[in-house]
């Protein structure tokens, strides 16, 4: 139960900024789209409150937690226990929906038993995978036992804690978690199905705004049963929370991109802006986000350019709020430096020794691709897909998807160039499979706008 009001606590945080920032324009929301995408803006909010707190000296203790959360359901409260009237005007939009066809039915039932066989691996089993343990578990541990981040935490090195210059957001989850049910490693491991759940729903929603309903489930069930995905929504691991940062991120750009209106790029560029606080690789998918706004800017109308330069603003602005308090940790130099990519050390011997490796890379690479225990087809239909499309890549929406996924992916393949720890063959072994999965969602995005016209002609799936 106590990991219940942990969630609550979280939903509140997220569905104020919805309901009070974003309903105020009107923005048309589902209700799966409002509790799914206010867990994940309270999970990014409560990190940039935990982290304001370390700065500022407050402890980590229950009551400093859960003060903002209590505030601002306040506040909420305050604002329409007054004037019940307005309560309506924060009610999703009514449709008229359709009964679910037969297929859509199967397609649901198959998730549901997906995310049951999730939860039956993760219930009976604490934190117990070396990098769970290591680069999240025990930091988590740390900061509830401490009340805080240590003094010195970011400056210690690797045989005391792994990593620390790690972004912290699913630490701080989970010391969330733990200031709520106490140290508990068998209730704090339910938040990976949690994150998978929503994930699915939010991402569904997203797609119903681009697609037909029958074919937003198709594209939900091939993401959601794609073993990769699946696999690590069972152990505490930031690679998931990433994919669904940095997939639903881009799916608002992409609505953006369709309809500009102005909500769907801050949503975009707010979830970018916590991703920051996943994993370092966010800042490949930022930079990409960034240079995607901008061709969106020069791409427009240019009665409507004006109009488009304001949105880029802020939604530059927005990120670098967001991101502001770590990034100044990072630069001001208290952070230990990464042992895996020391820019100190990266020669031009070293580097050319990672160039003639090159090969090691795309070995692995093609093994991930042809690899159906992890992947099924999945990357294989895309590459058939985008071969067959060829000309439709660069043509209207699609311009976009094509274009962030070819310059996160020159990203990734730039950062394996400047590995300085081990051999390149260390780093490709380790990491190429979770890398992938966090360029799927944008990849399944793809892939649904090469075929949609083809599927159309299938009954079930009618995309118009």
């Amino acid at each position: 139960m106590n990991f219940i009001f942990s969630l609550l606590a979280l939903e509140i945080t997220g569905a104020f900024f919805i309901l009070l920032v974003i309903r105020r324009t009107r923005y048309d929301y589902s209700v799966p789209e409002l509790l799914t995408l206010s867990f994940f803006l309270g999970a990014g909010f409560v990190s940039y409150q935990l982290f304001l707190y370390h700065l500022s000296g407050i402890g980590f203790g229950f009551l400093n937690l859960i003060i903002v959360p209590v505030v601002l359901l306040i506040l909420i409260f305050a604002r329409y226990a007054s004037r019940p009237e307005r309560i309506a005007d924060l009610l999703p939009e009514k449709g008229n929906p359709r009964r679910w066809s037969r297929t859509e039915k199967l397609l649901a039932a198959g998730l549901f038993f997906q995310l049951l066989w999730i939860v039956l691996l993760v219930a009976p089993v604490p934190v117990h995978s070396h990098d769970a343990v290591a680069n999240y578990a025990l930091k988590a541990r740390i900061f509830h036992s401490a009340g805080g981040i240590p003094e010195g935490f970011f400056g210690w090195n690797e045989a005391t804690v792994a990593h620390p210059d790690y972004p912290l957001l699913l630490p701080f989850l989970m010391t969330w978690i733990y200031a709520f049910t106490g140290f508990n490693d068998l209730n704090v491991n339910m938040i990976m199905p949690v994150i998978y759940l929503a994930f699915l729903v939010l991402f569904y929603s997203q797609m119903k705004k681009l697609f037909s309903r029958q074919y937003s489930i198709l594209l939900t069930f091939i993401l959601g049963t794609t073993a990769q995905v699946a696999d690590y929504a069972v152990i505490i691991h930031a690679d998931l929370i990433l994919t669904a940062f940095v997939t639903c991120a881009f799916v608002y750009f992409m609505l953006y991109v369709r309809t500009k209106d102005r909500i769907c790029l801050i949503l975009s560029s707010v979830l970018f802006g916590f991703s920051l606080w996943v994993k370092n690789e966010a800042m490949v998918f930022t930079g990409a986000f960034a240079a995607a706004a901008a061709a969106s800017l020069v791409r427009s109308e240019p009665f409507q350019r004006r109009r488009a330069l304001a949105d880029v603003v802020i939604a530059f602005a927005v990120v670098a709020a967001l991101a502001a308090p770590w990034f100044c940790l990072k630069f001001s130099g208290a952070l230990a430096v990464n042992s895996d990519m020391d820019f100190s050390r990266l020669t031009s011997g070293r580097l050319w020794q990672n160039i003639r490796d090159i090969p090691i890379l795309l070995n692995f690479f093609q093994q991930e691709v042809f690899g159906p225990k992890k992947w099924n087809i999945f990357w294989i239909v895309l590459l058939a897909g985008a071969i067959w499309k060829r000309k439709t890549l660069w043509k209207g929406e699609c311009f976009y998807v094509t274009f962030f996924l070819l310059l996160s992916a020159a990203g990734y393949f730039a950062a394996y160039m400047a590995m300085t720890g081990d051999t390149l063959f260390f780093y490709v072994n380790t990491t190429i499979s979770r890398f992938m999965l966090h360029f799927c969602g944008a990849a399944l995005l793809l892939l649904a706008y090469l075929l949609k016209d083809d599927i159309r002609a299938v009954a079930s799936f009618n995309t118009a």
